[in-house]
C-alpha cells in the first residue's frame, strides 16, 4: 500500500485504510484490473502467496502463474479477506474463442 492524496479502497470490498500518520493509502497495484470469481480461472498456479491461515492473501503481490511461465493475477483466498482473483490488466487480455 501506498499513501495517497485522497482515501479509496485498499481491495474491493475491504474498505479504506490509513496509516499511522493519519494520510490515506491506497493498494500500490496497476489500476483496472478485472476481479473475478477464483472458481471461474483455469490453468492458473499459485507462486509466491503469503502466507495466511486459511488462503492466499493479496499482500505479496501476484501470486498466480500462467501456463506460459508469467505472473497475471493475485488471488485473495484467505478466510478474513474477500475471496477474489484480480486479473493483471497488463498482462490479461479477452479473447473471443
Amino acid at each position: 500500500m501506498v499513501v495517497a492524496e485522497v482515501p479509496g479502497p485498499v481491495m474491493p470490498r475491504h474498505g479504506e485504510h490509513w496509516n499511522t500518520d493519519g494520510k490515506p493509502l491506497v493498494s500500490q497495484g496497476p489500476r483496472g484490473n478485472i476481479v473475478i470469481n477464483p472458481g471461474e480461472a483455469h490453468g492458473l498456479e499459485l507462486r509466491h502467496a503469503s502466507p495466511a491461515c486459511c488462503g492466499a492473501t493479496p499482500y505479496g503481490g501476484m501470486n498466480q502463474l500462467c501456463g506460459c511461465g508469467t505472473l497475471v493475477a493475485t488471488l485473495s483466498s484467505d478466510c478474513c479477506l474477500p475471496y477474489e482473483l484480480h486479473l493483471s490488466a497488463v498482462h490479461v487480455r479477452a479473447v473471443r474463442p
